[in-house]
């Protein structure tokens, strides 16, 4: 089990690192190709659209052909990607190159989570919450490593890396014994399956986490900069605040994985939203700096609680439900692109139409809404607790 997870945390690190390398890059190749404000918009959400695109069908394949055989293919499309993004020289060979990345990316959050779960059994929930803190520290790695290689060696080069060290793992996982993540028997169709998700309330409020952190995020990374520089902080000031709020994410983060199954409850889910709720209230009261930057620091814990408990309520949702694990990593998968890509439209939209305050008000409804909804949910069952269902989709 051992040598299976350190491959899919390491696919899943170099994935991560590959997707937040592009955000520092994107200036670079707006001069590089001539691209409008519009162009480097869609160059950044080629990824999350076709993520969107790829989760229900690396669902489907998973449970017909195997989460490990899904995996390998997802991470070795991750290679091919990188490597055209690397050797891209127009902007629509980019755009493709992008576009491909997120399919293969988005197979990987799906199988690669499936074939993890099963081949750590008993520990499943802590397995998978360690793919957030994983996650994570690749989003604080990314934009650096990307930026000191470019200014070294070029564009291509951390794309390359990258390509070589994922040719790497996923020949390695080729060449694993490991008896986890084959071919499911007796999966139902893909509508009943849904169907029974969707009537898992632990995997609606799994749902409903990944939703909400990823709205306040997407509020969050646009609003929090853009009030900062108009505070008079310099770009590098920024930068560290934002390290440093994401250095006490990836700490909580770890920690809560720790706990494993015994956080995978509804009330912790309740509580977390209600204390990012509270949280945003700083940015409503005050916009100074003093104000922005506590809010980052104390978002940055609060919000790791949030994300890092969604894979083991969907852990205890799809035991009892009788789903297949692939089924709610897929889901988890949409929604979590899904509210990347709203999540900032949505915030500059109401900022632009009323103020930055007016966003995080909308924010903090919807988080009091989920977090009162949460806690209709009742107690949830402890992991331990549950019948082992781990190749079982179908409640017997």
């Amino acid at each position: 089990m051992r040598r299976t997870a350190v491959l899919i945390y390491l696919a899943i690190f170099i994935g991560e690192v590959v997707w937040s390398s592009l955000v520092p890059l994107v200036p670079t190749y707006s001069d590089r190709f001539d691209l409008s404000k519009l162009e480097a918009g869609v160059l950044l959400a080629a990824a999350s659209l076709t993520i969107l695109l790829a989760s229900i069908p690396a669902t489907m394949l998973s449970d017909r052909y195997g989460a490990r055989a899904v995996t390998l293919v997802a991470v070795g499309g991750m290679a091919v990607a990188d490597v055209g993004q690397a050797l891209a020289d127009r902007y629509w060979m980019l755009l493709v190159a992008r576009a491909l990345f997120g399919i293969a990316f988005g197979a990987l959050w799906v199988a690669g989570v499936a074939w993890l779960a099963e081949a750590a059994g008993e520990l499943q929930a802590r397995a998978l919450s360690l793919t957030i803190t994983t996650a994570g520290l690749a989003g604080i790695v990314g934009p650096a490593f990307a930026g000191v290689l470019v200014q070294r060696f070029g564009l291509a080069a951390p794309f390359l890396s990258c390509a070589i060290a994922t040719a790497a793992v996923v020949s390695m996982m080729a060449l694993s014994d490991s008896d986890a993540g084959q071919r499911l028997d007796g999966v139902p169709p893909l509508l009943q399956t849904m169907r029974a998700a969707m009537g898992s309330r632990l995997i609606l409020s799994s749902l409903l986490l990944m939703t909400l952190g990823g709205f306040v995020g997407g509020a969050t990374n646009l609003l929090a900069p853009l009030q900062l520089h108009q505070n008079g902080l310099s770009s590098a000031a920024i930068g560290i605040a934002f390290s440093a709020a994401a250095v006490a994410f990836i700490a909580s983060s770890g920690v809560v994985a720790r706990f494993g199954e015994r956080a995978a409850r509804v009330e912790v889910g309740v509580i977390a939203t209600v204390l990012m709720s509270a949280t945003l209230l700083i940015v409503v009261v005050s916009t100074t700096t003093p104000a922005v930057l506590s809010f980052l620091l104390l978002r940055g814990p609060i919000a790791a609680v949030m994300f890092t408990i969604t894979f083991p309520l969907g852990v205890v949702g799809a035991r009892a439900a009788g789903v297949s694990l692939s089924a709610v990593a897929a889901l988890l998968n949409m929604v979590w692109a899904g509210s990347a890509l709203v999540g900032p439209i949505l915030a500059g939209a109401i900022s632009q139409a009323a103020s930055p305050e007016a966003s995080y008000l909308v924010v903090i409804v919807m988080a009091l809404a989920g977090s009162a909804w949460m806690a209709t949910a009742g107690r949830a069952p402890r992991v331990a607790r549950e019948p082992d269902c781990t190749r079982t989709v179908t409640g017997r």
